[in-house]
């Protein structure tokens, strides 16, 4: 698809007006140790003129960060409802829920018509689009949802057949998942 100038130029502003939460909430050392690195605006615009069309398509990020390439696809036209990201840092899923919601917040000042239509259309969107996981564990990639966290809870009982034989009711997370496992669970809401 080929994106307008219009829409090229409100991704770059929407970018601009949001890097430096972006980047105070994940200071350079915390990136560097987590290999984070921020897309661009102008990649994400020829990153969404690689597609054919967002009619009916869903989008997934599976590392989403603070969702650059996600906004620019909203922006685009794509569904907010079919829109879905993935972020190992905890920190990241806060942000890009929290981008995606105020979108039109940022864009008001450039185009209030465009601005009142994306947050019409946002309304669609819920948080459990932008969960927390690891994009090297496959599961991560395939099951979105709502029903997300229960489908991980489901996922790592499986990899430990002993814990789901002692837990079948999924009671005692704590006793068979190391701590960072547990706290991982809860932070995925």
């Amino acid at each position: 698809m080929q994106l307008d100038n219009k829409i090229k130029n409100l991704i770059i502003k929407e970018y601009e007006a949001f890097k430096d939460y972006m980047y105070a909430n994940s200071p350079k050392e915390v990136r560097d140790e987590l290999g984070q690195f921020f897309t661009p605006a102008s990649l994400t615009t020829k990153m969404i003129e690689c597609y054919k069309t967002f009619e009916n398509r869903f989008v997934l990020d599976a590392t989403s960060g603070s969702g650059n390439l996600l906004a620019g696809c909203i922006i685009a036209g794509c569904d907010p409802s079919l829109v879905f990201g993935n972020d190992y840092d905890a920190r990241m899923v806060k942000a890009c829920r929290e981008r995606i919601k105020t979108i039109p917040d940022r864009l008001e000042q450039y185009d209030k018509e465009f601005a009142d239509s994306l947050r019409e259309k946002l309304k669609q969107f819920n948080d459990w689009q932008i969960h927390r996981g690891d994009a090297t564990d496959f599961f991560c990639i395939d099951e979105f949802g709502p029903d997300y966290k229960d489908k991980l809870i489901d996922h790592w009982y499986e990899a430990n057949p002993i814990a789901l034989m002692l837990d079948p009711d999924h009671k005692a997370l704590d006793t068979w998942l190391s701590q960072e496992q547990v706290e991982f669970l809860k932070e995925v809401d």
